[in-house]
């Protein structure tokens, strides 16, 4: 199908217009204005005023419904009583689509990588590849970008955010369209985020590139940025010991009381002290322990700022320190604001990007993919606190995000969901290897849609990333590791001493082959960047996974209503919106009136049901209607598709 430009049609029909009127106006005044008219119309324009391109989707939308069919051999099921996340094959402006029927302002996290349009054959529009030489790169780009982030900014909780990867090429082009009011508009905050992904660089004619982009859109006046965890060495440390106005024991009675030290380290807090009672600031027991209390160099009682009774909550980030003889208690900052570039190595897109996945799926042709490190932080800024968020990636390409959430899940606990859209195309390899063998795609379709099960992006590369991510996977050769766990908890210590010992061991062992094996643990931190060797495995993340795949279904049926002919892909939908699996035991659909007496009338069985949703085309008495009730039942379609069926009078 060829690209159809809107814009440039009406400006076309504008112009054969102009010259109807033309000869029918041939007076000097007439002829000029005309003249005025049409230069306006074909003159460059810049800015936001981009031509506006039809997609084979928008032509599909007009006769068609947008479905999700489920792959049942792909869905896997690690524990039954944990919610599923979601791989979507297909059109992402298709699935977005349906998104807004079951999502609609319900994501915390928007993450997407869209293609850069750098120029280069790796990104194709309506089947065929957008190059340097397309006069419309650009205008295709930002129309294919507008009707995503449209649909995008609605499934968007108040306090969201979308994160969008990006590079120069399209930079500019990018924020201005975020911040046009069709889009997001002047309510929403662009900030835009430098992270060096390449340390190496890649030449250009003058610059040697490092860095790409990150653009965080959220809501004006929300904090929606967590802090970031900083090293052991940059914990910002200051007194526990409050100073200033308000700050003396009698602002603060339940802020006086001892703490207890033994060999530099807390052992224990004592209760507030009577009002009579006056210590020293350093007190020693018959335990060798040491007790310290609020009290400044001069003296002067003052109060923690802290209460006896919050006091033991923070314990892991309180420290003793020993200064000129006496003894302190300070209190640690472990988190800072992010700052608008971000250099840490782990962001490098092919240490932990490029060779990771190689290591997860073999034999792969995935180009650049993201560091897994650079997808986390984005979802550690925004989703720390979240800790049951729904991220959306609807550029999932190799399944990166769906890692990082599993992985800050691990590592922070919490039960972050993924929802991943991707289409199944081919390379550029493989479709240069098909048409070798076959020809034209469009003239042997069977075979090219085999060739995309086989070799497609979802298929392939998407799915066994996630799938290894579940069941653990082997390094395919050495490969650095960041082992990460949550800094300043105690309940991690034993675990990492354990993950210390291992490493000091294998590098006694060989200490030759482990030169580059660095170590950063001090008391409480907990951060090792170890080498794991080539066959090692990895454990998995075990999680629940479902995997869809887009289809159609015509809006105006022949032989059948509407309704029934959507009740065949109901299930899909409540399983996305609710992320679960519809086992008919805890969850039913009662599709027809012999469901109703197998589920239902079957004392047994519905007591079991969680929840139910019925067909509306079925008939029930007042004595059913109370009966279902009891399961606060739903009616479908029309819970999803009712525009549609009004459309289609029913």
């Amino acid at each position: 199908m060829a690209t159809t430009n809107l814009s440039k049609i009406k400006r076309d029909e504008m112009i054969k217009f102009l010259e109807i009127l033309k000869k029918a106006h041939m007076d000097d005044k007439s002829i000029r204005a005309f003249n005025e008219i049409e230069n306006a119309l074909t003159s460059k324009r810049f800015g936001l005023i981009f031509e506006e391109h039809m997609e084979e989707v928008d032509e599909h939308l007009k006769e068609n419904i947008p479905v999700f069919c489920a792959d049942a051999t792909r869905q896997i099921c690690e524990d039954q009583n944990q919610p599923y996340n979601f791989i979507i094959e297909g059109d992402n402006l298709q699935a977005l689509y349906l998104l807004q029927k079951t999502h609609r302002g319900k994501i915390d996290c928007i993450y997407i990588d869209p293609p850069y349009n750098t120029g280069a054959k790796n990104w194709k529009y309506n089947n065929d590849y957008v190059d340097s030489n397309d006069n419309y790169r650009h205008s295709k780009w930002l129309s294919m970008m507008s009707k995503r982030l449209r649909l995008a900014k609605k499934l968007l909780k108040d306090d969201g955010v979308l994160i969008c990867a990006i590079d120069e090429n399209e930079l500019a082009t990018l924020k201005l369209l975020i911040e046009d009011e069709s889009v997001f508009g002047i309510s929403y905050q662009v900030d835009v985020i430098s992270i060096v992904q390449n340390p190496r660089g890649i030449q250009g004619d003058n610059f040697s590139y490092t860095n790409e982009y990150a653009l965080f859109v959220y809501k004006k006046h929300y904090k929606v940025i967590c802090d970031k965890e900083v090293e052991e060495t940059e914990v910002d440390w200051s007194p526990l010991r409050n100073w200033g106005s308000e700050s003396l024991r009698t602002d603060a009675k339940n802020c006086f009381y001892g703490i207890r030290i033994k060999n530099g380290k807390i052992v224990g807090f004592d209760d507030v002290l009577d009002d009579n009672i006056h210590p020293q600031k350093n007190e020693v027991n018959s335990n060798g322990e040491i007790t310290i209390y609020p009290v400044d160099n001069n003296n002067v009682e003052r109060k923690w700022r802290y209460a006896r009774q919050t006091v033991e909550s923070i314990v892991n980030i309180l420290k003793a320190e020993e200064k000129n003889g006496v003894w302190d208690i300070y209190l640690g900052k472990p988190y800072a604001p992010y700052k608008t570039v971000w250099t840490d190595k782990k962001y490098d897109a092919n240490e932990y990007g490029t060779q990771l996945i190689n290591s997860m799926v073999p034999n792969n042709d995935f180009d650049f993919p993201k560091s897994l490190w650079n997808v986390y932080e984005c979802l550690f800024a925004t989703t720390r606190h979240k800790r049951d968020a729904i991220i959306l990636d609807f550029f999932a390409g190799s399944g990166t995000t769906g890692h990082a959430v599993e992985l800050l899940n691990k590592l922070y606990g919490g039960n972050r969901k993924y929802i991943l859209v991707t289409n199944n195309a081919i390379g550029e390899k493989k479709e240069k290897e098909f048409k070798k063998i076959y020809g034209k795609p469009e003239d042997y379709p069977q075979k090219y849609m085999e060739y995309e099960e086989k070799y497609g992006i979802c298929s392939s590369i998407t799915y066994p990333r996630l799938l290894a991510v579940i069941k653990g996977y082997t390094h395919s050769k050495d490969f650095k590791e960041i082992l990460y766990e949550k800094k300043f908890n105690n309940q991690f210590l034993n675990k990492i001493e354990e993950e210390k010992n291992k490493i000091e061991r294998t590098i006694n062992e060989n200490l030759s082959k482990y030169d580059e094996v660095k170590k950063v643990y001090e008391n409480n931190s907990i951060k090792i960047i170890g080498l794991n060797q080539k066959k090692e495995k990895i454990k998995g993340i075990p999680h629940n996974l479902k995997y869809f795949k887009c289809d159609w279904t015509p809006r105006k049926p022949k032989d059948y209503l509407l309704s029934n002919a959507l009740c065949f892909y109901i299930k899909e939908m409540i399983e996305l919106e609710n992320a679960i699996d519809i086992d008919n035991e805890r969850y039913v659909v009662i599709f027809n009136r012999d469901d109703f007496k197998k589920y239902v009338l079957d004392e047994n069985k519905f007591k079991k049901i969680k929840k139910l949703w019925v067909n509306q085309n079925i008939i029930f008495d007042a004595n059913e209607i109370k009966l279902l009730s009891e399961k606060d039942f739903k009616y479908l379609p029309g819970e999803y598709f009712s525009q549609e069926l009004k459309e289609a009078a029913e």
